[in-house]
């Protein structure tokens, strides 16, 4: 599971935290959403392993934070203070006795263009003793880059000290950029990659778009990558969540699918994923499939997929006890649905045999999902124009 982390509030003007809460009870829905499709339509997603019907759930919703501009990440250190990164590079905290600020932080070098910029955000393991804070941000050298930075004792500021990973492709346009970092037990880090909608980056083992990374603190290749690379699994199209199912040590990664199939895929060391976007003709092919098999025998197939049309499944993570009937299911943002998907995983880890969808287009797209000490969820809205939020989701 991420490191409990908990979203800062900030905006284009003034920041504002409000405290009004609702119990929501959201509508079933279908498997996919279009690009700009609002209203899903069920079917029965192709590519899933079990999954019954979507049904609907109930949650209670608080506005955390407010004002913000596509917040893309969230982090709570154990004091209780709370810190988010906006797109575009700033960086805004949510003091534990309510007091908002601008953290301040060069970042004059984020690169913030199209689904671009300033992206995943996590707390070293050791934070604590360290201060360490690991980012990942587009860059205007003109790279994607995992950055260490040390935090002040009060969250006033936060410094860079170290580029530990760098090199992760950047397209002109910024698609494709999905960048998330899941801090592990161990210390080190995996990191997910976007493929940048370059037609041979997913299964070309020097590029480092379309991965999945697995480093050491430091940015040295850690535990069952490729030798001599960072590169840990490949062929993903663009993976924007990571998490690890509770008390086992199973990882599993979400990724954005073309016009089908998004997928949940469990991570595995050296495995390819499937996509291949490059028929020789050069171009962005997406006519073919997240998982081709036909083209790339052995390929790991899909834990779970939306079908047609997609979901734009974002973050993932797992529900705590605290859930009653939930609990233990697998928790993703969508983004063009509009809702957080709820799956329950079959008890090899491989199938899904429920799903349940909340909140649906109560509160927009959703990005980030991280966990809070009392069970509930932070959750990222990703509407712009200074009008996202951090929601804290409960059981209702």
């Amino acid at each position: 599971m991420r490191f409990p982390t908990f979203p800062a509030g900030g905006g284009r003007a003034a920041v504002a935290t409000a405290t009004t809460a609702a119990f929501l009870l959201v509508a079933a829905c279908g498997d996919g959403s279009s690009d700009t499709a609002s209203t899903p339509t069920s079917s029965t997603p192709s590519g899933s392993t079990g999954s019954a019907a979507p049904t609907s759930g109930q949650a209670r919703v608080t506005d955390v934070m407010t004002g913000l501009d596509h917040p893309w990440d969230v982090a709570i250190d154990g004091d209780g203070n709370i810190v988010t990164g906006e797109r575009s590079g700033r960086i805004m905290m949510r003091h534990s006795d309510g007091r908002v600020a601008q953290v301040q932080a060069d970042t004059s070098g984020v690169d913030a263009k199209g689904e671009a910029g300033f992206m995943g955000l996590a707390l070293a393991g050791d934070f604590a003793q360290s201060r360490s804070v690991y980012t990942c941000f587009a860059s205007t050298v003109g790279d994607v880059r995992v950055v260490r930075w040390t935090a002040a004792a009060d969250w006033s500021s936060m410094r860079q000290v170290q580029n530990v990973v760098t090199g992760i492709p950047l397209g002109a346009s910024g698609r494709h950029s999905g960048c998330r970092i899941l801090p592990a037990a161990d210390g080190t880090l995996f990191v997910s990659t976007g493929d940048t909608a370059n037609p041979t980056a997913p299964q070309d083992l020097k590029n480092l778009g379309g991965k999945v990374l697995h480093v050491n603190a430091d940015g040295t290749p850690a535990a069952g990558t490729f030798a001599g690379s960072v590169v840990y699994d490949y062929g993903h199209r663009n993976p924007q969540g990571l998490a690890f199912a509770p008390g086992t040590d199973r990882l599993y990664v979400t990724e954005h699918g073309p016009d089908i199939d998004d997928e949940l895929n469990q991570v595995l060391p050296q495995a390819n994923y499937g996509w291949d976007p490059n028929t020789g003709s050069g171009s962005y092919d997406e006519s073919v499939p997240m998982t081709d098999t036909e083209r790339h025998p052995g390929s790991t197939p899909a834990v779970w997929s939306s079908g047609d049309p997609t979901l734009a499944i974002s973050d993932v993570d797992f529900l705590g006890p605290a859930w009653g009937r939930y609990s233990g299911m697998v928790v993703m943002g969508a983004l063009k649905a509009k809702r957080l998907v709820l799956l329950r995983l079959g008890a090899d880890g491989t199938t899904t045999t429920e799903r349940v969808d909340l909140l649906d287009d109560a509160e927009g797209r959703l990005r980030s999902i991280t966990p809070t000490p009392d069970g509930s969820l932070l959750v990222t809205t990703d509407n712009g124009g200074g009008q996202d939020k951090i929601l804290k989701v409960s059981p209702a």
